[in-house]
């Protein structure tokens, strides 16, 4: 793949649009921020497509932009056809003769592209009396004629092309991934009730255009896209495995040993290796840079998933000393307590993250969830009134036939629950572990093997599609099977198809190249 070209296939985003600065077109002024175009005829305010078309153009420096870089960069993934295109463009070309824009114009290249004509893209002067608290303020002729120039100068900073202030603004950018970092807002932005969450993906998108040598913006760039390959839709899914690829590649060139990259690399690679092998690389990531919260992040749902609880423990609390407000750190501490037996303690986490967030369905689900599997139904099943935390997966009918059956233990009520839970694990395979803890619960062991099996392994008469997508469930739910290491499945362990299952999905090899015993093995 061709680097340069991945990079300036990065789409042009209206955040992008808000941190640009004005610039000039001959006698006309473009102002991405404010989508305004000013000139002799009057100022026009246009619609952000609109502008991205003119920024893309103006960025190219009177060369040839290609349709597919227009569309790449103007649409990102969602499919148009080329009257989306050509309409922007003729919209362009009004505006610039609306405005009054003399000589600037946008010359149409055959079954190729377009170029900007008659002027390029200069900085706009930058108005405001001169004082030496903002810098900025000056131009560059007061600059070049003042005390503050041989300051600016001799530390080595370049006004030309606007260099200073891109650095700042890479700083700026930078910091306010850190602070994402910090307070858990960089990985949230999928949450339905997310607020003041950045998009990750196009601050670093921002970061390497400003700085492209930086090989920890390429890095965090690679890791989000990389995040994101994992939900993209079917015919989206390639041109993000390959935008985060070559992210990852540049990151690496500029430093072979750059954390970030190569946990976005994982996420790419990491299905395609056994457990002893991701376990390594994550661990290998963490030697050299221990504070790595990323690979943290990945290695601590994958010691759970393999029944080390109390090795994941520390490594969640690890984060959470990181990034002391990552909600899903925080609801995972609850989780962890509940599954080591400290009831309790759960109750008082869940019932303290609930209270700080009420709105957020990780912390109802963990509610609902410890309730309803530590014999409290009444409870679960308030819970499930009072948050809607299932409805959008049409399951709430399962989980209160479920909770029937807990409080009932009737045959009839076990059998109508272990039918409901059945279908729901077909139907909606996100649910599917869910199902095996429920039914282990409501100890119909023999029917969470068989959901279990079909699930993991595609053994047997079980098999769970996303009927909506006709798809199989994503991987990464097959591959994390944290619930497998929960109390209520404690009837599974003790049954000798258990060891089995765990041999054929690998757990076995991975304990044993690690010296290892699972906690259900170590602690009973």
């Amino acid at each position: 793949m061709d680097l340069r070209r991945a990079a300036n296939d990065f789409m042009v985003t209206t955040a992008d649009l808000a941190a640009r600065d004005d610039f000039r077109l001959g006698n006309i002024v473009i102002s991405p921020p404010t989508r305004t175009i000013r000139g002799p005829a009057g100022n026009l305010d246009v619609e952000p497509r609109v502008m991205q078309v003119l920024v893309v153009l103006a960025d190219a420096a009177g060369q040839v932009v290609t349709r597919e870089t227009l569309f790449n960069r103007c649409w990102g993934s969602v499919y148009v056809g080329d009257d989306s295109l050509n309409r922007a463009v003729a919209a362009v070309r009004r505006a610039l003769a609306d405005v009054g824009g003399n000589g600037v114009e946008i010359e149409t290249i055959p079954r190729t592209g377009y170029k900007l004509t008659g002027a390029t893209a200069e900085p706009a002067q930058i108005g405001g009396e001169a004082n030496g608290k903002d810098i900025r303020k000056l131009s560059r002729r007061q600059l070049a004629g003042g005390a503050a120039a041989a300051a600016v100068l001799g530390g080595g900073i370049w006004w030309g092309s606007g260099r200073w202030d891109d650095a700042s603004r890479f700083d700026r950018l930078m910091a306010r991934g850190d602070e994402a970092f910090r307070n858990g807002t960089a990985f949230e932005e999928w949450a339905a009730n997310a607020r003041d969450t950045p998009n990750m993906v196009q601050l670093y998108q921002q970061a390497v255009r400003l700085r492209p040598d930086s090989a920890k913006a390429w890095g965090l760039l690679g890791y989000f896209t990389s995040a994101r390959a994992e939900d993209a839709a079917k015919q989206d899914a390639p041109k993000v495995v390959a935008n985060a690829q070559a992210a990852i590649q540049r990151a690496l060139e500029l430093d072979r040993n750059e954390p970030n990259a190569r946990v976005g690399m994982f996420l790419l690679q990491g299905p395609m290796l056994d457990w002893a092998a991701r376990d390594g690389q994550l661990r290998g990531i963490l030697a050299t840079d221990p504070t790595n919260l990323l690979a943290m992040m990945e290695l601590m749902p994958l010691l759970q998933a393999a029944g080390l609880t109390r090795e994941s423990w520390m490594w969640n609390e690890r984060m959470l000393r990181a990034s002391p407000f990552m909600r899903a750190g925080l609801v995972v501490r609850g989780l962890k307590l509940w599954i080591l037996g400290r009831v309790g303690e759960a109750d008082k986490v869940i019932n303290r993250v609930r209270g700080l967030w009420p709105d957020y369905w990780f912390g109802n689900y963990a509610r609902f969830i410890i309730f309803a599997l530590t014999d409290r139904p009444a409870a679960a099943r308030a819970t499930l009134d009072e948050v809607h935390i299932f409805d959008g997966l049409q399951s709430k009918g399962t989980w209160l036939t479920a909770l029937d059956a807990l409080e009932s233990r009737t045959p009839s009520a076990l059998e109508t629950a272990r039918s409901a839970c059945l279908e729901t694990a077909r139907r909606a395979p996100p649910l599917a572990n869910d199902m095996v803890m429920m039914l282990c619960a409501l100890g119909l062991a023999d029917t969470a093997f068989e959901v279990t099996e079909g699930f993991l392994l595609w053994r047997g008469k079980f098999l769970s599609m996303d009927r909506t997508n006709k798809r199989a469930v994503d991987d990464y739910n097959r591959r994390m099977t944290q619930w497998l290491f929960t109390p209520p499945v404690a009837v599974m362990w003790a049954d000798p198809r258990f060891p089995k299952l765990c041999d054929e999905f690998g757990l076995t090899a991975y304990w044993r190249a690690r010296g290892v015993r699972p906690d259900y093995q170590a602690y009973g």
